[in-house]
């Protein structure tokens, strides 16, 4: 009888695990995205703040991706084909699917991308500033371009969008830092990132190593950032890519400025500029590493469904073995 106590008490907690498991998978589900119209040239600009989704562009043709990026130990995934073309790109997604991808990571075959794909920055993006950037993706020319589908060694790690605000801010600092850390992701690049891939926030902007590249310190910081920078003096570098001092930007950054930064318009710039000027200074000098990260990405985010399936799971064998059991010394 006490085996059976026992039995039934691992079936009971098992049971639990499961519905933790189905209750943790609904909670990390994508929600369904807002039903509205986008505005494709209103969105062509957002995509110019968005720094001009330069990851896709490639040989083969405006935005149909192909670039690969090797995580290491995590793996490799390609940059999607964006373009309209039904077979190779996104061609059959609507507006709507566009948006749930981009903040969610959710694709419309139910796939999940890997956050390579700043889609925890795009999940802050205002409603009509994601849909009218649909808006302007659906307009990109077909391209055929097959890319390659992933290579990863572990799950996607789970993500819970943030509430994305109705309208974006007008102006101001407001304006500056909701065009850095929800729609150009300045932070992929100059936030450097833990062994495990999560952005370390005492370094916010302080500098990192990006596909091969040392990025800058653009805290104001005066000795390791650019703090003796002025307002006028970031947003003109912005503008041309180039430095107070003349110097020309060159790599990842110069792409940036030409296919993006350099498209927006002054207000913005000067918006960008002054938010960058409240943030905290952080002295740091940005270095490329010794050694890659064993466990670069994010291998500590393993799903918590995954988890919970597995010990539920193992509960049950146990439960059942313990019955099985009690049932023999009858």
């Amino acid at each position: 009888m006490q085996r059976r106590i026992i039995a039934l008490a691992m079936f009971a907690a098992a049971a639990l695990m499961l519905v933790a498991a189905a209750l943790s998978a609904n909670a990390q589900a994508a929600p369904a995205a807002q039903e509205m119209k986008g505005d494709a040239t209103r969105g062509a600009y957002v995509f110019a703040a968005a720094a001009g989704c330069g990851c896709h562009m490639s040989q083969a043709g405006f935005l149909a991706g192909g670039a690969k990026y090797d995580l290491g130990p995590l793996g490799v995934v390609y940059a999607r084909n964006l373009t309209s073309d039904e077979e190779t790109g996104i061609g059959k997604w609507s507006e709507s699917d566009i948006v749930t991808a981009f903040r969610t990571g959710k694709t419309p075959d139910g796939g999940m991308l890997f956050p390579v794909m700043p889609y925890a920055t795009f999940s802050g993006m205002a409603d009509q500033d994601a849909y009218d950037l649909a808006a302007f993706i659906k307009t990109v020319p077909a391209i055929k371009n097959a890319v390659p589908a992933d290579e990863l060694k572990i799950p996607v790690p789970p993500f819970e969008p943030r509430k994305a605000p109705a309208t974006a801010p007008t102006e101001g600092v407001a304006r500056g830092e909701y065009l850095v850390n929800n729609v150009s992701d300045c932070g992929g690049c100059h936030t450097p990132t833990d062994a495990q891939g999560a952005p370390i926030m005492a370094k916010y902007l302080a500098g990192s190593y990006v596909e091969g590249e040392v990025t800058a310190n653009i805290t104001p910081d005066e000795e390791t950032g650019i703090g003796k920078w002025t307002e006028a003096q970031i947003a003109d570098f912005l503008k041309t890519g180039q430095t107070p001092d003349g110097t020309a930007v060159g790599g990842l950054m110069a792409q940036v400025v030409q296919g993006g930064f350099s498209k927006l318009t002054d207000a913005d710039r000067a918006a960008i500029a002054a938010y960058l000027k409240t943030i905290p200074a952080v002295k740091n000098t940005p270095t490329a590493p010794a050694t890659l990260p064993a466990t670069s990405g994010m291998m500590n985010n393993l799903p918590l469904t995954l988890a919970l399936v597995a010990l539920g799971g193992m509960l049950f064998i146990a439960g059942a073995f313990v019955w099985r059991s009690a049932r023999r010394t009858r």
